[in-house]
């Protein structure tokens, strides 16, 4: 997929007979899909599609989303499967020093502030409800770290060359 697409989430089901789709979102909060914005639906096979958002609710664990070209069950069952894509450039931007999108930190270095020591490369994120952890992967050590983003830890995201700088916690790297 092309560099400026961000994958947020999967068609699953359809909802209801006019048109509705019941998705599974990739994405924490309802703001990646912007009421009237644009999202890519992405087939196994075929080209992006362009789409319109008409409508969003939040309903269990998925969302149910209104698309302006879709009016009718037989329409949306044969977007069953389709992932879903948003432009990168369309979402809010953030504070570079201290605010990040995941995909964005995937595959940074992570190092020490004091010792120069990399510890491995960022290889997922996951949220525990009250901050993200990042799980680095040392390849050379077979080790993985667990490292919480919290203001205690994070020294600095250097975007530039691609390197999180920590201080870790003590026991942090135990």
């Amino acid at each position: 997929m092309r560099k400026e697409f961000l994958l947020i989430g999967k068609i699953v089901n359809t909802h209801g007979i006019k048109g509705k789709i019941r998705v599974i979102p990739y994405a924490d909060s309802t703001e990646s899909f912007r009421v009237g914005g644009e999202v890519f639906l992405k087939q196994k096979s075929g080209p992006l599609r362009l789409y319109h958002l008409r409508g969003i609710k939040s309903h269990k664990k998925f969302y149910i989303l209104s698309l302006a070209e879709i009016d009718h069950i037989n329409e949306a069952e044969t977007l069953i499967g389709a992932d879903i894509y948003i432009k990168k450039s369309s979402l809010p931007p953030l504070n570079k020093e201290s605010e990040y999108y995941w995909y964005q930190v995937l595959g940074l270095k992570v190092c020490l502030k004091n010792a120069e020591k990399c510890l491995g490369k960022i290889k997922y994120v996951f949220n525990t409800g009250s901050n993200d952890i990042f799980v680095v992967h040392n390849k050379k050590e077979k080790k993985e770290y667990l490292i919480p983003s919290i203001e205690d830890v994070i020294e600095k995201f250097d975007w530039t060359h691609g390197v999180l700088w920590i201080k870790p916690m003590p026991g942090l790297l135990e």
